[in-house]
């Protein structure tokens, strides 16, 4: 059976989605960006983070970690 690519996230913002990329690759994700070449249109293209298929659970798990730690982090600097 072959695995398939699935998007599990798009942003118009190249370096958002390189850390993605990165971040999910330091969980041992494999992906790849699609459209990360037309960084020189930020906010015009939409850049797509693919994992394989079977990785596509964990990796929402963790670009919700993500989510979630940078939410927290702005939240705290909002009380200073």
């Amino acid at each position: 059976m072959s695995e398939s690519l699935e998007t599990v996230y798009s942003t118009t913002n190249v370096m958002e989605a390189e850390f993605i990329k990165m971040t999910l690759e330091g969980e041992g994700i494999r992906c790849m960006l699609e459209n990360e070449l037309q960084a020189g249109y930020t906010g015009v293209f939409e850049v797509k983070v693919d994992v394989m298929s079977n990785d596509v659970d964990r990796a929402r798990q963790v670009i919700e970690e993500i989510r979630e730690s940078s939410e927290s982090a702005e939240d705290s600097s909002e009380e200073e």
